[in-house]
C-alpha cells in the first residue's frame, strides 16, 4: 500500500499553488503530464522509497541519486513527505509534482525543479528567421516540452514561450542564435569564379556568315537568376531602378496592387516636387469605397523588382540579398556578390556550364572532276561493302586498288596480253570479298583521273574546331570598287570563290560516337558579264546536314562549274588594222565543265569528358 502525507508550512504553500496555477492558465493550457518532448533516462524501471516527514528537497534529490541524474532544485520548493512508495521513477515524480504544485524540465543534462512562482514568460520576436525556423530547431534540440507549448505566429515571425526559467532561458538562447545565423547568412559575401573553358563575357561569333552574339555564362546566370543585378562593363542598370515603390493604401496593412498593366512607369518630372529621379514612391489617392481587398480575384502583382518590403512576410528580409554578377573579361573569371549561403548553387552551377569541350579535326577535300572523266569514272565503277567487292570497266583504265582489301592488287585480266605488267579494269564484272572505305577509294580513282588532267583537288584544307564552334575555310579572291560619294569616297569589296563552314557537334553514342555536321557552302565566280564597268558574281549555295559515324565521310556533289577563259593578243597597231588586222591577232578560248565535289571527313581528336549526373542546383 502506498501512501502520502504533505504538511504544508505555514499558508506559503497554498499560496505558491495559487500563483502557479494563475501563472500557467494565464500563459497556456497544460498538456497531459505524461507526454514529454525528451524523456529523463531513467536506469532503474521501478523506485522504492520510504519517507518519515522528510523534507520534499531531500527527496528529490535521493531520487536524482539512485538514477545518477544530475538535480538542481530551487530554494522555493517547499514541503514534507511520509509514505512508501513502489513504482516508476517518472510516476513517483509527476506525482510529488502533483501534490506539492512545484514545476520540473530536464534540458538534456540537469534535471531542474523550481517552485510554482518561478514560472516565466517570454515573447520572441525575429527578425531575420521565420517561426518555422524556430519550430524545427526547437524540435530538434529537445527544448520543446508538451507541457508547456510553445505559441508561433508565423505573419509576425513571433513565438510566446511560457514554463520553467530553464526552458524559457533556452529558447530565447536558441532564438536569438538562429536568428543572428540567418542574418548573417543574409550578409553578402563576393566570391571569384575563375573559368577555364567557358567564357565569362558574351562573344560575336559568325556562324553561316551572320554574327551571332553568344552569351558568356554571366549573362546564363543572370537569366537564371531574374531578380539578380545586371553588371555587366557597359554599365547598365537593373530595370527596377526606374520602377514604382507603391504604399500600402489597405488600412488593414495589405498592400494595393493595380490590375492594370504592371510594366513599370517613370515618374512624372516635378509631379510632388523636386526631381523625379529622387522621387521613386509615388502617392497616390485613396480607394473608392466599393474597393474591396479581401473580396474578388486578387488584382494581378507589380513585377517582382517593384514590391516593396511592405509587400513581403515579416520575420523575413524583403528581397534579402540580389545576386550581383558581374564578369572579369581579364581574367575570364565570374565575380558574384551573393548571400553565403546561395554559393555552393552558384558554384555548382557555373562548374556545370565551364566543361571541357571535345576537339573534332575536319579534313575536307575540294575535288574537281571534268565531263570527260566523269564519263570514264561511270564506267569503271568499284563497289565496296563488308561482305563483297564489285568493279566494272572497260579493260583499258587501270585498276584503283585498296590497301586494306583482300586484293588490293585488283584482279588479272584473261583477254589482257599486251600489258604484262599492269593490272587493267575487267570487261564486264568481278566479284569478290573485301573490307574498305568509301571515302578512301574514291580519292585513289581520283588520283588516277589526276594524271590524266580530267580532275584534280584544288583543296585539301584541315582544321580542328571545338565541339560545337563553327569552322570556316575561305579561298576566295576579292577586289574593292571605288565608289564616290558627296564629300567623300569609299571602297567596297567583292569576293568570288570557294566558302566552307562547318558546325561540328559530337553525340555520345554506343558503340562509336557520332557527329552532326551543319555544312554551309558558297561557291561563287567571276563571268564575264558586266553590269557598268563591274563583272557579274555567280554564287552557288549548299545548305545540309547530316548525321554520321566517326571515320564515315560525307560527300556532297551535284552541281556543275563552267569554266570559259577567253583571251587575244595581237601586234600594237597592226592588229587594230581593219580587214588585214585579224593576220596580226591570236585569239585563245578555252572552256572546260566540271563536276565539283566535297569531301569531308571528321574525326574526334577528343572528347569531352561525361556530363556528371545532375542534381537539384
Amino acid at each position: 500500500m502506498t501512501m502520502i502525507q504533505t504538511k504544508p508550512r505555514g499558508a506559503c504553500r497554498a499560496l505558491r499553488l495559487s500563483a502557479l496555477a494563475c501563472a500557467l492558465s494565464a500563459a497556456t493550457a497544460l498538456s497531459p503530464r505524461t507526454a514529454l518532448a525528451g524523456p529523463i533516462p531513467w536506469k532503474a524501471g521501478h523506485f522504492q522509497y520510504v519517507a518519515d516527514h522528510k523534507d520534499l528537497k531531500e527527496v528529490l534529490r535521493d531520487l536524482g541519486a539512485s538514477e545518477n541524474i544530475v538535480t538542481w532544485i530551487s530554494p522555493q520548493v517547499d514541503g514534507t513527505v511520509t509514505g512508501r512508495f513502489d513504482e516508476s521513477p517518472q510516476r513517483f515524480l509527476e506525482r510529488m509534482s502533483d501534490s506539492f504544485g512545484f514545476i520540473w524540465y530536464y534540458d538534456g543534462s540537469v534535471l531542474r525543479v523550481s517552485g510554482p512562482n518561478e514560472a516565466k514568460s517570454a515573447t520572441i520576436g525575429l527578425q531575420h528567421a521565420s517561426a518555422e525556423d524556430l519550430r524545427r530547431a526547437f524540435k530538434r534540440l529537445g527544448i520543446a516540452d508538451p507541457r508547456f507549448p510553445v505559441l508561433y505566429d508565423d505573419d509576425t515571425g513571433t513565438a510566446i514561450v511560457s514554463g520553467p526559467p530553464r526552458m524559457v532561458e533556452l529558447a530565447t538562447d536558441v532564438a536569438h542564435l538562429i536568428d543572428r545565423s540567418v542574418e548573417r547568412a543574409d550578409e553578402p559575401e563576393i566570391r571569384t569564379f575563375p573559368l577555364h573553358y567557358a567564357w565569362a563575357t558574351d562573344r560575336t561569333l559568325t556562324i553561316n556568315g551572320q554574327s551571332v552574339a553568344v552569351p558568356g555564362v554571366a549573362t546564363v546566370l543572370r537569366s537564371m537568376y531574374p531578380n539578380s543585378t545586371i553588371g555587366s562593363v557597359s554599365g547598365q542598370q537593373a530595370p527596377r531602378a526606374d520602377a514604382y515603390k507603391m504604399r500600402s493604401l489597405d488600412p488593414s496593412g495589405g498592400a494595393y496592387r493595380p490590375s492594370g498593366n504592371t510594366n513599370s512607369m517613370p515618374t512624372l518630372p516635378g509631379l510632388f516636387g523636386g526631381d523625379a529621379s529622387e522621387r521613386r514612391t509615388a502617392q497616390n489617392p485613396p480607394l473608392p469605397a466599393s474597393y474591396s481587398p479581401g473580396g474578388g480575384a486578387p488584382a494581378p502583382g507589380l513585377p517582382s523588382d517593384a514590391q516593396t518590403a511592405e509587400g513581403a512576410p515579416a520575420g523575413s528580409t524583403a528581397r534579402a540579398v540580389d545576386p550581383v554578377i558581374q564578369p572579369d573579361p581579364r581574367n575570364n573569371a565570374i565575380l558574384i556578390r551573393a548571400r553565403a549561403d546561395a554559393m555552393p548553387a552558384f558554384e555548382k552551377l557555373i562548374a556545370s556550364l565551364d566543361r571541357k569541350p571535345g576537339v573534332v579535326e575536319i579534313d575536307a577535300s575540294i575535288i574537281e572532276i571534268s565531263e570527260t572523266g566523269l564519263k570514264e569514272l561511270g564506267i569503271d565503277w568499284r563497289l565496296h561493302s563488308s561482305h563483297f567487292d564489285l568493279e566494272t570497266g572497260n579493260g583499258q583504265a587501270a585498276q584503283a586498288g585498296f590497301p586494306g582489301s583482300v586484293n588490293p592488287q585488283g584482279f588479272n585480266n584473261p583477254n589482257d596480253t599486251t600489258t604484262a605488267g599492269m593490272l587493267a579494269t575487267p570487261q564486264g564484272a568481278v566479284l569478290t570479298a573485301v573490307i574498305g572505305g568509301a571515302g578512301r577509294y574514291l580519292l585513289s580513282r581520283i588520283s588516277a583521273l589526276e594524271q590524266k588532267d580530267n580532275a584534280r583537288i584544288t583543296a585539301s584544307p584541315k582544321v580542328a574546331t571545338l565541339d560545337n564552334i563553327e569552322a570556316v575555310m575561305d579561298n576566295k579572291q576579292t577586289f574593292y570598287v571605288p565608289v564616290q560619294g558627296y564629300q567623300s569616297g569609299d571602297l567596297y569589296s567583292v569576293s568570288a570563290g570557294v566558302s566552307l563552314r562547318v558546325l561540328p557537334s559530337i553525340i555520345d553514342g554506343q558503340p562509336t560516337p557520332q557527329i552532326r555536321l551543319d555544312v554551309h557552302i558558297e561557291d561563287g565566280q567571276l563571268t564575264n558579264q558586266q553590269v557598268g564597268q563591274l563583272p557579274v558574281v555567280s554564287n552557288s549555295t549548299i545548305d545540309t546536314q547530316a548525321l554520321i559515324d566517326e571515320g564515315q565521310s560525307l560527300l556532297i556533289a551535284g552541281y556543275s562549274v563552267d569554266q570559259d577563259d577567253s583571251s587575244t593578243s595581237g601586234v600594237p597597231g597592226l592588229s587594230k588594222i581593219p580587214i588585214i588586222g585579224g593576220l596580226f591577232k591570236f585569239k585563245h578560248h578555252q572552256g572546260q565543265k566540271f563536276q565539283r565535289l566535297f569531301l569531308l571527313t571528321p574525326r574526334i581528336v577528343s572528347a569531352a569528358p561525361p556530363q556528371p549526373s545532375q542534381g537539384t542546383l
